[in-house]
């Protein structure tokens, strides 16, 4: 079950004492919009049809310059993964989006 926490908490409050034993409760910040994410796509869009790539190539890029890599051990093989935006907070994947738009506003000529 999920509740979004609004100024009337009673529902949630109402929730978790009804919870039986051993249940979790987790609050979080609110993750990314599908506003934001669609404003980035179309971005990363605009970028792919005026400099190449395919949009979902520049966000791999654009992952590995501003979320950086890990390491992962599969078998006997070391192999690098970028970090997930699908993990970000919204206000993560906010200053994320920022640093991408100033990024292309510095980086590719109109």
């Amino acid at each position: 079950m999920k509740h979004i926490l609004t100024h009337d908490r009673t529902r949630v409050i109402q929730a978790i004492s009804e919870a039986p034993d051993g249940h979790t409760v987790e609050i979080k910040a609110p993750s990314r919009s599908d506003e934001q994410n669609r404003l980035y796509w179309a971005e990363l869009g605009k970028l792919s049809d005026k400099h190449g790539h395919t949009p979902s190539l520049w966000h791999e890029y654009f992952k590995k310059q501003f979320l950086g890599e890990h390491t992962v051990q599969i078998h006997d093989e070391v192999i690098w993964v970028s970090a997930s935006t699908t993990k970000l907070t919204k206000a993560e994947f906010a200053e994320y989006v920022e640093r991408v738009f100033h990024w292309i506003a510095e980086n590719v000529p109109e």
